[in-house]
């Protein structure tokens, strides 16, 4: 598969860096779809479509800030999964949120506890995403946030917090 996306890319050293890309995220990209979809094809399907959609915006890439570009990336490989999601008309579970003390009741679907994030503020959004999203330890966030390992912990504590507030509000789980 990698050599056609290869092929649809004009210079080397866009082909260099895809191919960089695709080594350094493919596993990642796969375990978030598989997450959502739970299912081998599909996920092989997200995969591939969250492919395309990054060498679509090739561009933008050189653009993005390392920091930013996994969850650009992640981003990504979560809409596609979403999309073959409602194109199936299947329900994703979470059972892989518990440990942000969301009960799977609480939330029905897997796309509404992704809205629930993205009415997060950026700053707790991106550790919780890191811890969650991208199993990264504290001291590897902190690391690449820039900020000390008690600011880590201190900003996925409130923002577990404001999570549980924003579903609160919300009206989830009533």
């Amino acid at each position: 598969m990698l050599v056609l996306f290869l092929a649809v890319l004009e210079s080397e050293a866009d082909r260099h860096r895809f191919t960089e890309l695709y080594e350094q995220y493919h596993g990642l990209i796969e375990k978030t779809a598989m997450r959502i979809l739970k299912n081998q094809q599909d996920t092989e399907d997200a995969v591939q479509n969250a492919f395309v959609q990054i060498i679509r915006h090739f561009g933008k890439i050189d653009e993005t800030d390392c920091k930013i570009l996994p969850f650009w990336i992640i981003s990504i490989v979560n809409n596609e999964s979403l999309t073959i999601l409602r194109k199936r008309r299947r329900v994703a579970p979470l059972e892989d949120w518990d440990s942000i003390s969301v009960e799977a009741e609480t939330v029905s679907e897997y796309s509404e506890l992704v809205q629930l994030f993205s009415k997060l503020p950026e700053t707790y959004r991106a550790v919780l995403e890191m811890r969650f999203l991208l199993e990264c330890s504290g001291k590897e966030i902190a690391r690449k946030l820039g900020l000390s390992e008690s600011a880590v912990y201190a900003r996925i504590s409130r923002g577990r917090a404001l999570l549980r507030e924003i579903i609160e509000k919300e009206g989830y789980g009533k």
